[in-house]
């Protein structure tokens, strides 16, 4: 997790998209696998306290978050109907409120629990996909100066 980030940086790119996603399962940044980036446990840090990478790269970054997030449950809710047809075709007696009641609340708790999770998951397949350019780094390692400068006054 070095801090410091030069003309590597922009001409070697961004980690594999395996590195990027693995560090957004961990909850840490896409950029440089640093942790704590984190204001609460729903609200990202505008900018990494490692590396200085901004998360919100342009207005309504987060909707891939918000994707990211339906597509889980979305999956989740379609292993649960598969399963209930198992169950359904081995027990036609079966009644259908405990299963309702299982989609209803996992269709409210998931997506809760896991929005932290979209939301680095999210920064990693940004980072993957539009890797930063010269003016983004210059931003961070700008951020960087700026927090480091004012830190040690």
């Amino acid at each position: 997790m070095d801090p410091s980030f030069g003309v590597d940086d922009v001409l070697v790119g961004p980690q594999t998209w395996s590195v990027l996603i693995r560090r957004g399962l961990r909850r840490r940044c896409a950029r440089c696998g640093g942790g704590e980036v984190f204001v609460t446990r729903w609200r990202l840090k505008d900018r990494c306290p490692t590396c200085g990478y901004l998360f919100r790269r342009e207005p309504g970054f987060f909707l891939g978050a918000w994707f990211i997030n339906f597509m889980v449950l979305e999956l989740l809710h379609f292993a649960m109907v598969m399963t209930f047809i198992v169950w359904k075709s081995a027990n036609p007696e079966g009644g259908l409120v405990l299963p309702l009641g299982a989609a209803v609340l996992t269709a409210f708790l998931v997506p809760v629990a896991f929005y932290p999770w979209s939301q680095t998951i999210w920064a990693g397949i940004d980072l993957a996909m539009t890797p930063l350019e010269l003016d983004e780094i210059v931003g961070a390692a700008d951020a960087m100066e700026a927090e480091h400068g004012r830190t040690s006054e």
